[in-house]
């Protein structure tokens, strides 16, 4: 029986691998133009059927919930905790409410078909749990703790210190509509076990894990963050932003001030947004990092070719110790602007993938250390210059690419030292001669007589392999 069970398990496994590698395959390079779909029917309930509660909170001890409908909350509960456990769905709205409790969550969602908790307009709401838990099942963990459905929203501020552990936990669901938040952690800052989903808000998350995680490694289809909009600025003991499976930004600002690495999931997908990123390992990660926390699940270890980065859109700036933008799989730069600031040791580039690295449109200036310096596919539909320098310029060296009529075409000033650039603009074209300026003194002049156009020697090919040497 135990070998039938693990035949069974391994072919689902397989199974669950292949469909991800066919979806891949057909999407090709343009597969990241597949937008998830939203988490939570919140929109299809009739909250104004329900008569509104009201609840003053005081003193201490649990305040319990058992009918669905609209509760308002205010006042202060000094050392106790707000349950729901109901069937049905449950809104509350936080109105100057104040709940600390030493020993548990501030919020537990024991029970609801989908909980709302929304801050009501110009209100300051805290919410504190306690360094130790007692009493409670070993899942608890948040100050905010959901075993079903959770949206936030409103028009106010949610001050939220997780002391255990985490600070907003949806175990299933997690959508975030609206709304003002911070977010103090000592773990996990915002997590949702199958999903969490960003519409719009105003974030401040300092965690000592990640600072938004979706965590279901069991589920091919879970475990996904998607970006609407909104305003993110996080520091993170571990990744900024965590997927399982696939990460998707479609808009907003995003501002990873610190971190292990700055955004991780099996499949990257940027179609708009200006995001910035720190990093102390690499900056973007498609799988395969050096922390524990990376998704490497077994429905997507069947191949490298089930991870991939897209970024087809938007404003993207890395900063990183380790690889600027990496992927187990391939890497397309198919839109928007890329800027990458990489590392300064060899062992690591500012751009690194398994597979190939296309260079699809938009713009990409990515400077760093040469030895690992990725040269991109010949599938590539833009033209693009790599300059492997004969010497390592210092931080605040000022690259420029100027076509013959003196028109700039690309400029950064580095983040940090460099001896290799990565430079494509959609202004490229086929024969084109530019030049390229360090500090503002050319450095060569070459024609674009070949999709990628190296100048100098060293680096590696596509998917690792030694590069053309000239």
């Amino acid at each position: 029986m135990k070998n039938k069970k693990w035949l069974t398990a391994a072919v689902v496994a397989g199974v669950l691998g292949l469909v991800v590698i066919v979806a891949l395959i057909l999407g090709g390079a343009n597969g990241g133009n597949t937008k998830l779909g939203n988490n939570i029917n919140d929109t299809a309930i009739n909250w104004d059927k329900y008569e509104g509660q009201a609840i003053e909170l005081s003193g201490s001890g649990k305040k319990t919930i058992t009918e669905a409908g609209v509760y308002t909350l205010t006042g202060m509960l000094l050392d106790g905790y707000v349950e729901v456990n109901t069937p049905g769905v449950v809104k509350l709205i936080l109105n100057n409410a104040t709940i600390t409790n030493n020993s548990g969550p501030a919020i537990y969602v024991a029970e609801a078909k989908t909980a709302v908790i929304e801050t009501a307009e110009g209100s300051e709401n805290t919410l504190t749990d306690g360094a130790i838990y007692n009493g409670w099942d070993e899942d608890v963990c948040a100050t905010v703790f959901s075993h079903d459905d959770l949206v936030l929203q409103g028009n106010g501020v949610l001050k939220v210190t997780g002391n255990f552990e985490d600070g907003i936990v949806g175990k299933d669901d997690l959508k975030i509509i609206s709304g003002k938040y911070a977010v103090n952690a000592k773990d996990e800052g915002v997590r949702g076990r199958d999903s969490v989903y960003i519409v719009d808000g105003e974030f401040e998350i300092t965690a000592g894990g990640d600072a938004v995680k979706a965590n279901n490694s069991d589920e091919v289809s879970k475990g996904w963050v998607k970006i609407d909009g909104g305003t993110i600025v996080a520091s993170a003991g571990d990744d900024g932003i965590h997927a399982e499976s696939s990460l998707e930004i479609n808009g907003g600002t995003i501002n990873i001030t610190k971190s292990y690495e700055g955004l991780e999931g099996a499949r990257i997908t940027i179609n708009g947004g200006e995001i910035s990123v720190v990093s102390s390992d690499d900056g973007l990660n498609a799988a395969g990092g050096n922390d524990s926390s990376s998704p490497n699940m077994g429905h997507y270890q069947a191949s490298s070719s089930s991870y991939a980065i897209y970024i087809n859109g938007g404003k993207l700036s890395v900063n990183a110790n380790g690889d600027g933008i990496d992927s187990n799989g391939a890497l397309y730069l198919n839109g928007g602007e890329v800027i990458v600031d990489g590392p300064t040791n060899s062992g690591n580039g500012a751009l690194d993938a398994e597979g190939e690295v296309q260079y699809n449109g938009g713009s990409v200036i990515a400077v760093g250390a040469s030895g690992m310096a990725v040269a991109p596919s010949a599938n590539s539909s833009k033209y693009s210059i790599s300059v492997f320098f004969g010497q390592t310029y210092a931080a605040k060296t000022e690259i420029v690419v100027k076509d013959t009529a003196g028109n700039v075409i690309l400029t950064h000033t580095s983040a940090k030292s460099f001896q290799h650039a990565s430079l494509s603009s959609d202004k490229f074209v086929e024969n084109g001669e530019y030049a390229v300026y360090v500090n503002g003194e050319e450095y060569t002049t070459t024609k674009l007589a070949e999709k990628t156009t190296q100048v100098g020697q060293g680096g590696m090919g596509p998917g690792g392999m030694p590069g053309r040497r000239w």
